[in-house]
Formats: C-alpha cells, structure tokens, sequence
C-alpha cells in the first residue's frame, strides 16, 4: 500500500467520523436545524421519527460513539458496522424518498464502503463461519498456576 494511499484512508476515516460525531451531537443536543424534507414521504418518515421519541438520542449516540472510534482509528471494523444500516438508511431515504439522484448521499454511500473495504480482513471472520464450523476446536494451552 502506498504512502498516498495509506495518508488518504486516514483523511477519509477522519472525516468521515467528525461528520458522524458533529451528526450524532446535533442528534442529541439540536444545536442546529437541517433542512426540512421536500416531499410529504419524508416528512411522514422524519415526523415518525421524532415521534418514537428514542430513535434520534439513540441514533446520536451510535454516531458519537462511531465517529470518535473512526477518529481515533480504535475498534474501526465495529464503528463501521455499527454505520452501516444508518448510512443504507440515509442513502434510501435520500434516493428513494426525497428522489435525489445525486446529492451528499452518493459521497457519503462511497466513502463507507471504501473505509469497508480497506477493512475486509476484519470481516472475514464474521463472513466465514461455515469455514470455522467444520474445523475441530483447539484446545487452549495449559498453563501454569502460580
């Protein structure tokens, strides 16, 4: 992996949890206002919402807690997994919802499933249990009491 590479990850991991966490701080303390939704499907789906009453403090608190492990670069694979149905969330209600062919969905969509990539081998072994089942257990090593 080269140099450029390696520093681009990085910057792209860092931003992309400062929007997350600034997301997840405004989820919880509504410090500032987004826009409102142009169709009557997206206000009915962000009424909703608002209306359950734990969906959005929840919500802000997976994103603080995923944006800082992004910024921090600890525990990556669990904050973007923890990212990954709110991200497809934010992607189909931009696309199908709102009916925004292009728009901040598509970046953010893109820049997720890059970070994604770059960590495949942690995937792997939540994608790989068939593998793991067949295999026989190994037994832990004794060791000595003291």
């Amino acid at each position: 992996m080269s140099r450029i590479h390696r520093y681009s990850v990085v910057v792209l991991r860092t931003a992309f949890g400062a929007l997350f966490t600034f997301s997840g701080l405004n989820h919880i303390f509504g410090f500032w206002q987004p826009p409102e939704p142009l169709t009557i499907a997206g206000r009915t789906f962000m009424a909703g919402l608002e209306a359950s009453g734990f969906v959005m403090p929840l919500l802000g608190v997976l994103f603080v807690y995923a944006g800082v492990a992004l910024i921090a670069a600890r525990l990556v694979p669990l904050a973007l997994l923890l990212l990954a149905a709110p991200v497809v969330t934010i992607f189909g209600y931009h696309f199908v919802t709102e009916g925004h062919t292009l728009g901040p969905h598509i970046p953010l969509l893109a820049v997720y499933l890059l970070l994604a990539w770059e960590e495949r081998a942690a995937w792997r072994a939540m994608f790989d249990a068939e593998r793991k089942s067949r295999e026989p257990a190994e037994p832990a090593p004794l060791r000595p009491a003291f």
